[in-house]
């Protein structure tokens, strides 16, 4: 019989003696407890005794063991095996690409109709006070359902943040007049840069992570996550109609503070300046501070916008050159364009307007712009016959706009051949002209302003001031 019985004999006899406490014998307790027996043992007495112990160790319950149960090897030699989280999937955008939007729709059936997916909405849910109206504390519940109503038709956002909380703003700026603010007073009553802006560069992480797409911390049914932010709105705008107070400097720092926290929680997200509110002097005054001071390295897309004014190309050649002036090379977009002024007193026909309007877009591609969002699907500041959605239904700009996306969009190339004909080239090739003719031969399809089509030998088409598209055949 070996060493180990005996111990464990030992230990057994002695636990069921009361002599001792149990207790795991180390090996220099064997010497120990052989000493508290007091009496030297002989072989035979030892071998006798541990015998008889035997005998009893075995029908009582053991109280210890000396081997793994059989499960608990196999759980030694096989870990239970954890299942890994499983990844977020990042969600994309659909049509990403397409070059035309509207501003501050409310037709989208509408809208999809004509075959356009971008809106803008202005001013929007995404104010830093409507959303944080107390520190640290976020209601989402406009910003969600602007959201929710646009992904149900496709549609995508370009987002304006807001950098305006009532509750931050007091602290270090004063509060405007009544006046200043009977516009757009959901974007607050202080429109000056944020007193914290950490507590702002916060605000705007969680408004990007929101609606990113990643899977973490989105928006409950989120389907159309949201990639472009616009950093305010016309800045230079301070006086009767108010978007900002304070200086190019400030703003600057708030248009970098506002690209770093999208950038740290997006990416792949896409920022976009606040909108130049044309090429006037007040407009370019601020400005020229803002890019002279490095204000283009926080910003992916330039912004112009066009408004009340008939211009024959929404001012996108001129916008390149002036950004050239301060070596950027850029995308930029034309976030608003609106046609007319209402205090003319004679106002070309909806037929006119569509002719105007459709040369107006075909030269601001070409000039440059990628995308160009249209004020005025349904009522608007714009002249009433600039509408495409009158109150009486669909108009002539309803009709020109749908031929100018079915013929340009998917476009990747623009070349001006002649100040009134252009060939885009990409999804289709197509010549639109209002004069002189693409050197083709035999019969081509032409297109008129209404969706109107013929067949026709091209040496016997005759046009004059009207828009029309012509493909080969």
């Amino acid at each position: 019989m070996n060493k180990a019985i005996l111990v464990i004999a030992i230990i057994a006899t002695l636990a069921i003696g009361g002599a001792l406490t149990y207790k795991t014998l180390q090996p220099s307790d064997q010497t120990d407890t052989t000493q508290e027996t007091d009496q030297p043992e002989t072989p035979e007495e030892t071998e006798t005794t541990t015998e008889e112990l035997d005998t009893t160790v075995s029908t009582e319950p053991e109280e210890t063991t000396t081997e793994p149960e059989e499960t608990e090897l196999q759980e030694l030699e096989e870990p239970e095996e954890t299942i890994p989280e499983p990844e977020p999937v990042m969600l994309n955008i659909t049509h990403e690409y397409t070059h035309f939007g509207f501003m501050h729709p409310e037709h989208l059936q509408e809208m999809t109709d004509l075959g356009i997916y971008w809106q803008r909405p202005h001013p929007g849910p995404f104010v830093w006070g409507l959303i944080e109206k107390e520190q640290g504390s976020y209601d989402w519940s406009e910003a969600d359902a602007e959201v929710q109503r646009s992904q149900e038709y496709q549609i995508n956002i370009i987002a304006t943040i807001w950098p305006f909380a009532d509750w931050d703003q007091e602290v270090c700026n004063t509060r405007l007049s009544s006046m200043e603010t009977k516009m757009f007073r959901e974007i607050g009553e202080y429109r000056g840069k944020p007193c914290d802006m950490e507590a702002y560069s916060a605000f705007v992480s969680a408004v990007v992570e929101r609606y990113d797409g990643d899977g973490v911390d989105d928006m409950p049914g989120l389907t159309m996550p949201i990639k472009y932010w616009e950093v305010s709105n016309e800045p230079s705008m301070q006086e009767v109609l108010v978007f900002f107070t304070g200086t190019p400097e400030e703003y600057h720092e708030i248009l970098e503070t506002t690209y770093n926290a999208v950038k740290q929680a997006d990416p792949d997200a896409m920022v976009v300046q606040g909108g130049m509110s044309g090429l006037h002097g007040d407009s370019t005054d601020f400005w020229d501070s803002v890019l002279a001071d490095g204000g283009a390295e926080y910003f992916d897309i330039a912004n112009i916008h066009s408004i009340g004014q008939s211009s024959e190309n929404l001012m996108a050649s001129e916008y390149r050159d002036y950004l050239a002036s301060f070596d950027i090379e850029k995308p930029f977009w034309v976030t608003e364009a609106q046609y007319g002024n209402k205090m003319e007193k004679d106002q070309p026909t909806g037929e006119e307007w569509a002719f105007f309007i459709t040369k107006s877009y075909v030269r601001a591609y070409s000039g440059g712009a990628e995308k160009i969002f249209y004020v005025g699907l349904e009522e608007s500041p714009g002249v009433e016959s600039t509408w495409v959605i009158g109150r009486d239904g669909p108009q002539e700009m309803y009709y020109a706009f749908d031929t100018m996306v079915d013929k340009l969009d998917g476009w990747t190339t623009v070349e001006q051949i002649e100040d009134d004909l252009y060939l885009f080239t990409g999804e289709k090739t197509v010549y639109v002209c209002w004069g002189t003719l693409p050197a083709l031969t035999g019969t081509v399809t032409v297109t008129y302003w209404d969706g109107n089509t013929q067949s026709i030998d091209i040496s016997s088409l005759e046009i004059k001031d009207e828009p029309v598209y012509i493909e080969a055949q």
